[in-house]
């Protein structure tokens, strides 16, 4: 899978990961402006969510984490922290009018 991107924060680029590792991703680098990046790596196996068809076959392409690495300088590191989360307490249906 290859990622181009022009002219984005990296904070954008931490959203786009996201979907990848299926883990909450942040902008941890401190650096500013935006940035024209490319990045070439093996998706895991699944499909984007709303993309329809099977999962794309196995890639010759390097794990993400070690593609963020070697081409854009950049580290994934898992941490624990608070996370946002949303808690519904009551749902109703709506009532005709």
């Amino acid at each position: 899978m290859t990622l181009m991107l022009q002219g984005v924060r990296l904070a954008r680029l931490a959203t786009l990961l996201q979907n990848e590792v299926e883990r909450i991703v942040t902008d941890k680098t401190g650096l500013e402006g935006t940035f024209d990046l490319e990045l070439e790596f093996a998706p895991q196996g699944r499909r984007p969510v709303g993309l329809p068809g099977p999962p794309s076959p196995p890639s010759d392409g390097p794990p993400l984490a070690t593609a963020l690495q070697e081409q854009l300088g950049l580290k994934l590191e898992s941490v624990r922290g608070p996370v946002p989360v949303v808690i519904i307490e009551r749902a109703e249906l709506p009532t005709p009018d």
